[in-house]
């Protein structure tokens, strides 16, 4: 088989695969820079080197995300760059490193572009400048493959074809400012020579490489990368909206030394004056130069006087410029330094606040004291920091595992931690609640109703006597106390209550787990209930303060308990599949009675067109009888009947309503008895209503 050697391609932070051939056949060159690379790969990833497992934090942590099978999220290596997987993760911490040298060959030309094209001093170092200069363009060329060849996500997944990657990006605007910033516009030294300017002729050929700045949104990339990862965010602020005003007036002085050699040094007080030893140095031109764009866009000092109207417009132009762009800049600050100390700023109001109620209330000088002193412990450990409200964006998987983290040395010692399963660790962590003691403080007395167990975060705690001298026992990290009173043990003889005395030595920090989030949280995990259980049962046992009877009493009626639902589960589960059987019979019954009438309404259609000729012929003796029938009836007595098509309720309407409570009878309703069987035909039904119709019209004009 073909062997495969897989390694890490560094500065680009992408698993890159190399695919050898046989030993005979496999290039010299290929094999030294697989071995280069994998050395390299070991020596700064640390993957050859041993780490000592963690089997807690392991046990907990979140698993290693694999990509999926789907070629779309799998890199394949490029025949062209041996076996190279031009795919790159924008996600990892080599990514963002490139991205740091990328951002430094932009702010190099950035700076040193506007300044080699004004100070011709500065521009003669031609050797040092073209080794800088095609170095950065060195870096720009490969940072575009890098551009080209960025993942991104889709349905959330990281998209690592090459393809997809290379039309995601000709999609985007980016392509375009790579494509300009990589003209090769240094081709006009061949006709313009670098290091030929002079204070007689300015700018400096390096003027053509300005297209280079296109590249600035990578840069602004990398800021705002840095921004989200630091944790120093309002520092790292300060920092960039510095750096933004040092690169402003450093701008604004070329333009002033420019303008200068456009007017002419030296031809009015305004502008620079080049006579002079020391005035004709690189130094004293660019300090000067950044003295004057300074001061001109700060607004805080005096500048010289303009004398021409060339003069007064650039000036005007500085002066709005600075009042726009430092009036923003100095807000941002402002703003900065203010977010940077909120924090304090809130929790000296709280603290004013609550020595404004002791005073008020009068409350003495020893206990006011004490919380004086518990809001500097506060502030000096947490800065007052409230965690719940800080992870509350987060989901709930996060918030636990952030927990874990935090607090591993303090859950590792913990001992019904190192039994459970993760999801009730991640449920328990969740609810914990951290609180914070003073020296002497009570955590718990003996008696009181238990309705918080304990465990130690930070410092030490004393189980003393009732006398309140005698010191029992000691607690530190890790431990765990006042489970026993939120269990409900059955047979506890002190039922809810606390068993022991527990007193803080120092200032200590313990998480606080209430009894009703403790049984929410072990209702699904009956092993570690009874694990718990058994524990809060040693210890009472050590007591004595534990009913055995009353215990496995309980025990025997809770197994009785569960058994008879087990049992009534079981029988709901069987009366539900009887149901959804019969459910299913009556359905297929009803499906067949269905076919049944629809085979029946289908005869009688047939059956009706059959009879329709034999019918015809006596129909018409019938039509006449019901005629003569009409006309003996009293003609109030029955009502004008309508057409058995539009009204359904025919029989009802054309013949007299009984009254309730009179039976059927010849005598009460004559007019049924000479009633004949309706013809089914549709045909001689309507033939014989009309010739009913006729009748009755006849025998109406004959009463008139």
């Amino acid at each position: 088989m073909t062997p495969v050697l897989t390694f890490t391609q560094m500065g680009f932070g992408n698993n890159v695969e190399l695919q050898s051939v046989d030993e005979g056949g496999k290039n010299w060159v290929q094999r030294q820079m697989s071995r280069v690379t994998r050395n390299l790969r070991c020596r700064f990833s640390g993957e050859g080197r041993e780490k000592p497992p963690d089997w807690f934090l392991d046990k907990f942590a979140a698993q290693t995300f694999t990509d999926p099978e789907e070629p779309i999220y799998q890199a394949k290596g490029s025949k062209l760059l041996c076996g190279l997987k031009l795919a790159f993760d924008p996600t990892l911490p080599t990514h963002y490193h490139w991205l740091a040298v990328v951002s430094l060959a932009i702010l190099y030309n950035v700076v040193l572009v506007i300044g080699r094209a004004v100070f011709w001093e500065l521009d003669k170092m031609t050797m040092i400048w073209f080794v800088l200069d095609y170095l950065c363009d060195a870096i720009y060329v490969v940072d575009t493959i890098v551009h080209i060849h960025e993942g991104y996500l889709d349905q959330g997944l990281m998209v690592k074809d090459s393809a997809m990657l290379r039309r995601h990006y000709l999609t985007s605007e980016a392509w375009r400012y790579d494509v300009v910033s990589l003209l090769p516009t240094d081709m006009a030294y061949y006709w313009w020579t670098p290091g030929t300017c002079s204070s007689q002729r300015l700018p400096c050929p390096v003027i053509v490489r300005l297209n280079r700045l296109f590249r600035l949104p990578r840069m602004w990339e990398w800021f705002d990368r840095t921004e989200t990862a630091t944790s120093y965010p309002n520092v790292f602020r300060i920092c960039k909206v510095v750096l933004a005003i040092l690169v402003l007036i450093h701008w604004n002085a070329c333009l002033y030394f420019a303008i200068s050699y456009a007017i002419g040094f030296g031809s009015d007080n305004w502008v620079y004056n080049i006579t002079g030893a020391r005035n004709e140095t690189l130094a004293h031109q660019y300090i000067y130069s950044f003295y004057w764009s300074t001061l001109t866009l700060t607004t805080i000092g005096e500048t010289p006087q303009p004398e021409i109207d060339v003069e007064y417009l650039f000036v005007v132009a500085d002066f709005l410029a600075g009042v726009l762009i430092f009036a923003t800049i100095v807000g941002n600050i402002g703003s900065m330094i203010s977010n940077m100390n909120v924090a304090r700023v809130e929790f000296q109001n709280k603290m004013d606040g609550v020595k404004q109620y002791m005073a008020f209330r009068k409350v003495s000088g020893e206990l006011e004291a004490r919380v004086i002193r518990w809001f500097a412990y506060t502030w000096a450990e947490s800065g007052a920091l409230d965690e719940e409200n800080v992870l509350s964006s987060l989901p709930d998987k996060l918030k636990a595992e952030i927990a874990i983290r935090v607090h591993l040395d303090t859950l590792r010692k913990v001992r019904i931690f190192q039994d459970c399963e993760p999801g009730l660790l991640e449920a328990l962590v969740l609810k914990l609640r951290l609180q914070v003691f003073s020296p002497g403080d009570y955590i718990c007395r003996k008696g009181d109703v238990g309705k918080e167990m304990y465990i130690v975060k930070r410092g030490r705690l004393q189980v003393v006597a009732d006398d309140g001298k005698t010191v029992l026992a000691t607690l530190s990290a890790g431990s765990v106390f006042g489970e026993v009173s939120v269990l409900e043990i059955a047979g506890n003889r002190t039922g809810n209550r606390r068993t022991a005395n527990v007193r803080a030595l120092g200032y200590s920090d313990l998480f606080c787990l209430a009894k009703r989030d403790l049984w929410e949280a072990l209702a699904d995990y009956p092993d570690a209930r009874a694990t718990l259980t058994e524990r809060g049962c040693q210890l009472l046992r050590k007591d004595g303060l534990l009913d055995e009877t009353v215990f496995q009493n309980a025990q025997t009626t809770q197994q009785s308990l569960e058994e008879t639902v087990h049992q009534l589960e079981a029988t709901v589960e069987m009366l539900h599949n009887r149901l959804q059987g019969l459910l299913s019979n009556f359905g297929e019954q009803q499906a067949k009675l269905k076919q049944r009438l629809n085979k029946v309404e289908l005869r009688l259609i047939e059956s009706d067109e059959d009879t329709d000729i034999e019918e015809d012929t006596t129909s018409q003796d019938e039509s006449e009888l019901r005629s003569d029938i009409i006309r003996s009836c009293d003609g109030a007595s029955y009502s004008a009947m309508p057409s058995p098509i539009q009204s359904p309720s025919y029989y009802a309407s054309s013949y007299p309503i009984r009254e309730r409570g009179h039976s059927l009878t010849v005598e009460s309703t004559p007019g049924l008895l000479p009633i004949t069987k309706e013809p089914r035909s549709k045909s001689l039904r309507l033939k014989r209503f009309q010739q009913q119709q006729e009748a009755f019209k006849g025998s109406a004009n004959q009463n008139k």
